[in-house]
């Protein structure tokens, strides 16, 4: 019977004990704050859930969950390598700081794409008066506000 290493198994098993480390992403913190009115959070989270005078034109929950896998995974998070690289540090904290990364890139595709294409357009004579062509971005503090950090680890 051949002897074989679990060296690598049991490292894995260790980064994953204990409490993890994860991504929140969104209006956090102090980029909340606008001055004055509505905070960003409040005009987030109407644009973001809709409202009777307002449609619905989610930034985080759609793009994230129709986006973030594909891109993960086409950015090697789920190869080999990231598993050697999982297993050398003892932690996935690396890990969730580059999936956070990405995550702030794909929300502001979608500001960039209109929902990727899917968010309500804005009436014509609104868009006319608008100063950036663009769905919900005007001053671009809502844009600006988002941010992620890593909790954990």
């Amino acid at each position: 019977m051949a002897d074989f290493s679990t060296k690598g198994l049991d490292q894995i098993i260790k980064a994953l004990k204990g409490k993890q480390p994860y991504a929140r992403i969104g209006v956090l913190g102090t980029s909340a704050s606008r001055g004055g009115g509505s905070s960003n959070a409040q005009i987030g989270a109407a644009h973001e859930f809709g409202t009777s005078s307002l449609p619905m034109r989610s930034f985080l929950r759609m793009p994230l969950a129709e986006n973030l896998d594909k891109r993960l995974a086409s950015a090697g998070a789920f190869n080999k390598d990231a598993l050697n690289r999982l297993v050398k540090e003892g932690s996935i904290l690396s890990w969730v700081e580059k999936l956070a990364i990405l995550a702030e890139a794909i929300v502001g595709e979608a500001f960039d794409s209109g929902g990727m294409g899917k968010w309500a357009a804005l009436n014509p004579r609104t868009m006319a008066r608008k100063k950036i062509k663009q769905i919900l971005v005007e001053s671009t503090q809502l844009r600006n506000s988002i941010t992620s950090e890593v909790v954990g680890g």
